[in-house]
């Protein structure tokens, strides 16, 4: 079983028989699963993390209650190098062992305490024996692609599509090419309009062309010109984009134009929240 514990403010990893100190500074977090009363102290060990893909990935331990020392021969308290220590036990101030229980797949779960916390969703649960209980999350915040979605406000039948085509967005905004994230913002727009203006398509298949008009004929020309924004930026996007209206190719900054366009509608819409 692996253990983790903490003295003197000093991080130690593990199992029961020996210890040694954690180089360097260590992500260590408290675990709780959102909406469930806590059975056990836990803490999530950061081991991997992607801004881009807001992938999360480390090991779970929960309190171990009847464990507070270690004999100190089988203590480093330096990585890599022996040293001697003053008494014949390593006291701890709290020590952790393997997770017994893996979350489930889907839950929500929250980093952090207070008023500092984030949430993530359990994208992979994973355990070895004794040896480790491994958790791979993924970030409930668009980590500042686009502003977080106010979902009290967005018509409960719109919800789950409208999220998967901001999800889209973001995810291709920060790991693909920007022809991938104009598009995504395309998709995006084409339902956000038509999910918030019904009329500008009755049977839900109008272009992006189409709503933009809509938008021009009710007076909405701020929205309407984000809207149009975008659909220039595809138009560019194209494979034949730049030799059938004489462009230049589409760069980053242009993708980051059609995702900040698309934020804005969001916002002007009221289904976002204002930085």
């Amino acid at each position: 079983m692996q253990y983790i514990a903490e003295a003197q403010g000093l991080w130690y990893e593990g199992t029961q028989a020996w210890l040694r100190r954690v180089q360097g500074l260590p992500i260590i977090l408290p675990f709780a699963i959102v909406d469930e009363l806590p059975t056990s102290d836990r803490l999530f060990v950061e081991d991997y993390f992607n801004s881009s893909t807001r992938i999360r990935r480390g090991r779970l331990f929960e309190r171990d209650n009847n464990k507070n020392g270690w004999p100190a021969d089988c203590v480093s308290r330096f990585p890599n190098r022996d040293t001697s220590n003053p008494s014949n036990t390593f006291n701890v101030n709290r020590a952790y062992c393997t997770a017994n229980v893996p979350p489930k797949l889907g839950a929500e779960v929250s980093l952090g305490d207070g008023g500092a916390s984030s949430r993530w969703i359990v994208v992979l649960s994973e355990r070895i024996g004794l040896e480790g209980c491994f958790v791979t999350l993924k970030s409930k915040t668009h980590l500042g692609v686009l502003p977080e979605l106010i979902v009290s406000a967005i018509p409960a039948g719109s919800r789950h599509d409208l999220h998967a085509a901001v999800e889209a967005v973001v995810e291709t905004a920060t790991i693909q090419a920007p022809q991938a994230a104009i598009d995504a913002c395309r998709n995006a727009a084409c339902y956000i309009i038509s999910a918030r203006y019904p009329a500008s398509s009755p049977e839900g298949t109008n272009d992006l062309g189409p709503l933009v008009r809509y938008l021009r004929e009710q007076e909405m020309k701020a929205q309407a010109d984000a809207g149009d924004l975008i659909r220039l930026l595809h138009a560019r996007a194209k494979a034949n984009g730049e030799a059938s209206h004489g462009t230049r190719a589409v760069s980053r900054s242009d993708a980051e134009l059609a995702v900040s366009a698309l934020a804005f509608l969001l916002q002007d819409f009221g289904w976002a929240a204002n930085d």
